[in-house]
């Protein structure tokens, strides 16, 4: 009977502290990447920012929330617990289209209820469009819509936050909405 081969022992241990070391670098290069990358930037004030065709001036004390803006797509800012959010993208289909579809969101998807009806709004630009209100058990907000037919664009504003100084927020992203116009280059 053939004699069963004996196994060279090896040592495995040198190859898992490698892996190891690796993932520990690897994760720890994260974090620290992380904690020295900020989150937030500050706006300088009078500065205008653009958003796609959107171009608007920031109220003093807003800064920008880094991780959820998207460059040309979208801008949030933010101000204690309140967001202002500014997106862009192109229009398809009937102006009423996006807004439908976002009371939608807001009312089945995010449990939140819409304040009274649909109605239209005009800047001192001459920036028109369509707002509604809304308000959940720990947020309250005000979204506007704007289409421009033109270069088939669509600009959506979402202003929300915490019920603790929201009305001196709501002046606030008023007097940016109020700023903003269509005519930034892309």
């Amino acid at each position: 009977m053939p004699e069963p081969s004996r196994r060279i022992p090896y040592r495995t241990w040198p190859g898992a502290l490698a892996v190891l070391l690796a993932i520990a670098f690897y994760v720890g290069g994260l974090t620290f990447w992380n904690n020295r990358t900020p989150g937030a930037r500050p706006l300088p004030a009078g500065q205008t920012v653009s958003v796609g065709h959107a171009r608007f001036e920031p109220a003093d004390g807003w800064e920008m929330d880094v991780a959820r803006s998207r460059a040309g797509r979208s801008l949030m800012l933010f101000k204690g617990g309140h967001k202002f959010l500014v997106t862009t993208g192109p229009w398809v289909g009937g102006p009423d289209g996006p807004l439908v579809r976002q009371q939608r969101l807001m009312e089945r998807g995010q449990h939140l209820e819409i304040d009274g009806d649909v109605s239209d709004f005009v800047t001192p630009w001459g920036l028109q469009g369509k707002t509604f209100a809304y308000y959940g058990s720990k947020l309250a907000g005000r979204f506007w819509q704007v289409v421009d037919l033109q270069r088939k664009s669509l600009v959506q504003i979402d202003f929300y936050g915490a019920s603790d100084g929201l009305n001196e927020a709501m002046a606030e992203a008023r007097g940016m909405l109020e700023s903003m116009d269509l005519e930034a280059s892309p």
